[in-house]
């Protein structure tokens, strides 16, 4: 018999511990340049209220912001600890289910790894495991995190341009797009969370996960995971992606035939994904044979 997942929102560090699904309450991570906002087509398709979702560092006006974010990105683990310990608030202790997308399922892995006791499961979605992504950085990426003197600002000066108007935003996120993918609704949210957010914090996150390289530890992980990988990624490389599934030890892979934001693109296809994997009776939901039906 399925469960059906009800969670009420909350947000990081107030509001009531959301519904404990089969496995435990679920928390949404989402990547760099999202918000928790990303997840509303999600909640949508399997009518879900709302569910813990909380922001990263500089992607939210009540999230973490420098100068006392510096400490969250000053070693590799701190960051997965914070955020470890904000979810256990959160959910009163009891073990969780991640779901995390890009950047969200690194970190989700990272708080698996840290702490093992508090999560059930997870399920991650065109994850990275380094901060290559399995390809050599844009020019873009490399000015904005790498030129310590020029980066900072031509980092403020793209993230302002880019929050600014509407059609702009989800023009650019069509670089995250396969070819002939659209998007069906970007959720007006985000660009309200990372408009509240710091443009600082968020360009020092993107400088801690170029600098990130966990495969090696992934490798004596022992929670279940579930690689949800994008088969036409132009952020991950499929081969990276792949990488990952295939030294998680406890790791299954599911492929899907989208770019990197499914839950955008096939908000449909990604919802089926995500209610069969809750409402397995195993830890794992069973993979595809190849790949996910077309929306």
């Amino acid at each position: 018999m399925s469960q059906e997942l009800r969670c009420p929102e909350t947000r990081a560090g107030a509001g009531p511990a959301p519904a404990a699904g089969p496995r435990g309450p679920v928390v949404l991570l989402h990547g760099l340049l999202e918000s928790p906002a990303l997840w509303a087509p999600l909640r949508e398709a399997l009518g879900l209220e709302a569910v813990l979702a909380p922001p990263l560092p500089g992607h939210r006006a009540d999230a973490p912001r420098l100068p006392g974010a510096a400490a969250l990105l000053a070693a590799p683990a701190a960051l997965a600890r914070h955020m470890a310990n904000v979810i256990e608030a959160e959910s009163g202790g009891r073990p969780v289910q991640l779901i995390g997308h890009s950047l969200g399922g690194y970190l989700a892995l990272l708080i698996a790894r840290e702490r093992p006791d508090l999560v059930s499961r997870a399920l991650v979605v065109g994850a990275i495991h380094a901060g290559d992504c399995g390809k050599r950085a844009t020019l873009r990426v490399r000015v904005a995190t790498g030129m310590p003197l020029v980066g900072p600002l031509s980092a403020q000066v793209l993230i302002r341009h880019w929050l600014a108007d509407a059609d702009r935003f989800a023009a650019w996120m069509t670089a995250s797009l396969a070819p002939g993918e659209r998007l069906e609704a970007v959720p007006p949210a985000m660009r309200r969370d990372l408009a509240g957010g710091d443009p600082a914090t968020i360009r020092a996150l993107a400088v801690w996960a170029r600098g990130q390289s966990a495969l090696d530890s992934f490798a004596r992980l022992a929670t279940p995971v579930t690689v949800v990988i994008c088969r036409r990624d132009p952020v991950v490389t499929v081969a990276h992606q792949l990488e990952l599934a295939r030294a998680l030890p406890a790791g299954v892979a599911q492929l899907t035939d989208t770019g990197h934001l499914p839950m955008l693109t096939a908000p449909r296809r990604f919802a089926r994904t995500v209610r069969a994997w809750l409402d397995a009776d195993t830890l794992h939901a069973a993979p595809a044979p190849t790949e996910a039906a077309p929306a």
